[in-house]
């Protein structure tokens, strides 16, 4: 066996003995996560399960690249029978034919919000229930400005008034794709338009919406706040948000993750709704988790009972929430939620919410690797190299469509 080989095939037997380490061999039903926020809200909600069906759960929890691991394991016949993740892998997993698609009654689909569902949807079909959504919104100190914003308009009118040199009208990671996709979607910028086959509806990889009108006129809004000098192209989020921590920084846009941070400075704050941009809803980079069943799992059915009847139900995502703080996939939720959180908690919930529910969920295809690398690589000449939009953004276009090719003709050989 030559020698590069042989080292391969050492990793793929170490890689294997670690998942197969973390399967208890006792245990019935096998879930995987990465959060222990989640790991402790689904423990919380299994010993009902446990009492009613006379089985066993195991909880693990992997740190380290879960979704290498379930391949591996999944494709041994191995792995957990439920795998808590991000909807972004479902493509990929379901290509493999790694995770079971699923048939669920009509009430509980209906109880989901349908931008949630969507994100776990791949070729028309359902590959996982989802459990949260998070996306971003405009978090402002009210100590600083007051009122909220209609526009973005607006507020660069405002920030060019602003500032001080100890003080920051308007920071944020404007160089990230995630963080700044929202200005190229309000004009009807898109990264990959959905097309119908037969009654099911999938994105189509070929094609790309981000150098069209829309796209050139977002980030001409973006290229704005870098020349009149509201914000410098070297801010990244980390410096935005030390900003934010430190009193100095009226306005950024983030995330619920942020909220505690926010919370322990106690820096007066506000989440608001995304003002529109020429007229238009701003529609963010929706993240979703949620629960998918490995297709070779012999507990398909006990999982999806496990799931339905204790994990997904509106309490089941309120413990999830209470635990782990992203807007729970479910609006009759909310309901629950209100009576246990503060008023000023539930603004905060509401807000992200309703950016979360005009937004664009995460796309879920393997063609979506390309876009990152391209898009960041557009954004940084544009925005630090000052370079003609339309036409960067037609080059940024074309070399993902030349990575996308060339990943398809690998996986026909």
């Amino acid at each position: 066996m030559p020698k590069q080989l042989n080292k391969r095939y050492k990793s793929l037997l170490s890689l294997l003995a670690i998942v197969f380490l973390a399967m208890p061999a006792n245990a019935t039903i096998q879930i995987w996560t990465s959060s222990e926020n989640v790991a402790r809200a689904l423990k919380s909600l299994t010993p009902k399960f446990e009492q009613s069906y006379g089985e066993r759960v195991k909880i693990t929890i992997l740190n380290k690249d879960l979704t290498t691991q379930f391949k591996t394991a999944a494709i041994a016949g191995k792995g957990p029978d439920i795998l808590c993740w991000a909807n972004d892998v479902v493509g990929e997993l379901a290509s493999s034919g790694l995770i079971e698609p699923l048939l669920i009654d009509k009430d509980l689909k209906n109880s989901f919000y349908p931008s949630a569902l969507k994100s776990f949807t791949f070729e028309g079909k359902l590959y996982g229930y989802p459990y949260d959504v998070e996306s971003v919104a405009l978090i402002r100190n009210t100590s600083i400005r007051k009122e909220s914003f209609d526009s973005f308009e607006e507020l660069f009118n405002w920030s060019k008034g602003q500032g001080d040199g100890d003080q920051y009208p308007f920071l944020f990671d404007i160089k990230n794709f995630y963080f700044n996709y929202m200005f190229l979607s309000a004009g009807g910028g898109y990264i990959f338009a959905e097309q119908k086959d037969r009654g099911r509806t999938s994105l189509n990889p070929v094609d790309i919406g981000l150098a069209n009108n829309g796209a050139v006129k977002g980030v001409e809004y973006l290229k704005s706040l870098t020349q009149n000098k509201i914000i410098s192209t070297s801010v990244n989020r980390n410096i935005a948000f030390e900003k934010m921590l430190k009193g100095r920084l009226a306005i950024t846009i983030d995330g619920p993750w942020a909220i505690k941070d926010l919370e322990r400075a106690k820096i007066p704050y506000s989440v608001d709704p995304l003002p529109s941009l020429g007229g238009n809803i701003p529609r963010p980079l929706v993240g979703t988790h949620g629960f998918i069943i490995r297709r070779s799992s012999r507990k398909k059915e006990l999982a999806k009972e496990l799931i339905e009847k204790f994990f997904v139900t509106a309490e089941g995502l309120a413990t999830l929430y209470e635990e782990d703080p992203r807007g729970p996939a479910r609006p009759d939720t909310l309901e629950i939620l209100k009576h246990r959180l503060s008023k000023k908690a539930l603004r905060n919930l509401k807000a992200f919410s309703m950016s979360a529910m005009s937004g664009t969920p995460m796309p879920n295809i393997s063609a979506m690797g390309p876009v990152w690398n391209a898009m960041g690589a557009a954004l940084e000449l544009i925005l630090q190299k000052n370079q003609n939009t339309r036409g960067t953004l037609e080059k940024a276009k074309s070399r993902i469509l030349s990575a996308i090719n060339i990943k398809q003709q690998e996986e026909q050989l």
